[in-house]
């Protein structure tokens, strides 16, 4: 229970949360100012929409017209979302312009596949450190927000459309080769984000299938205390009552619960599923 308490003020932290939006807004800049920009690659989001208006006007720089145009969103979003979600995220939307003005340099990199990959890592790196605060990366992630919650519109649909229209629209612009670099980049930024998201989340989901439930979550809630749920099953050939435990532990504690549940019940089921995130209960919860 310490470290849950440790690690839910952690997450709670107003300086932690602002550390992990600077370092995510300082990521954002170098991908977009030292590897998407320089070569002429789309982005998703607000974002791309900043970086084709650049390319198209040729007029002040990728990250100015991104705060530009995430101010007006901002604005809509102070009426319809949590104050505290929009402060941090225009907080990082801050961090990402003003560092913008002092990354001047280019990453060496003449293979476009080069240049997709190392920013894919960089833009879903920044994307995951700044959404494991209580804000986000900001532009779309506040109107995903808005639509989610009064009408129920799925985000990641709201997402997968809005990318679609503007790499629709950046084909008239850029040579198909570059759309293709910039698709190849926003996949790779899409599972490094998640894997930064769940990083430090990620669990296994343990079921116990037994004769002995009881005996097996008491040992549990003594040797391991991690919570424990229990639920009722019936057999479908025996017809007989069983216990079914559900609970959420590590990859270190793993062998050793499973060696407790063998330990009393040698004839139990012992089911492992790995999870993306876990948040509540014993764990950091991350809210908005």
């Amino acid at each position: 229970m310490k470290l849950y308490s440790y690690n839910h003020k952690l997450a709670e932290s107003v300086w932690w949360n602002l550390f992990l939006l600077t370092l995510g807004g300082l990521l954002t800049a170098v991908c977009i100012q030292s590897v998407a920009a320089p070569h002429d690659f789309l982005a998703g989001g607000i974002m791309g929409v900043a970086l084709l208006t650049n390319y198209w006007t040729g007029t002040l720089t990728p990250l100015v017209w991104y705060a530009m145009i995430c101010v007006p969103i901002y604005l809509f979003g102070w009426f319809f979302v949590g104050k505290r979600f929009l402060l941090y995220t225009a907080y990082g939307t801050l961090c990402t312009t003003v560092f913008g003005f002092f990354i001047n340099f280019t990453i060496p990199l003449q293979s476009e596949l080069y240049a997709a990959v190392v920013g894919g890592v960089l833009h879903g790196a920044a994307g995951g450190l700044m959404l494991r605060t209580l804000g986000s990366g900001g532009g779309t992630d506040v109107i995903a927000v808005v639509l989610k919650d009064r009408w129920n519109f799925s985000i990641g649909q709201f997402n997968v459309i809005f990318n679609g229209l503007l790499f629709l629209l950046g084909a008239y612009r850029l040579p198909f080769d570059l759309i293709v670099a910039s698709m190849i980049m926003m996949f790779i930024s899409s599972n490094a984000l998640e894997y930064v998201l769940g990083m430090f989340n990620r669990r296994k989901l343990v079921f116990i299938i037994s004769d002995h439930g009881e005996e097996i979550s008491e040992a549990i809630l003594v040797t391991e205390r991690f919570g424990a749920t229990m639920l009722r099953g019936k057999g479908a050939y025996s017809g007989s009552d069983r216990e079914i435990l559900l609970t959420v532990t590590n990859n270190i504690a793993l062998k050793r619960l499973e060696n407790l549940v063998f330990s009393i019940d040698r004839n139990a089921l012992f089911i492992v599923e790995n999870t993306f995130y876990v948040s509540g209960g014993q764990f950091a919860r991350r809210g908005r």
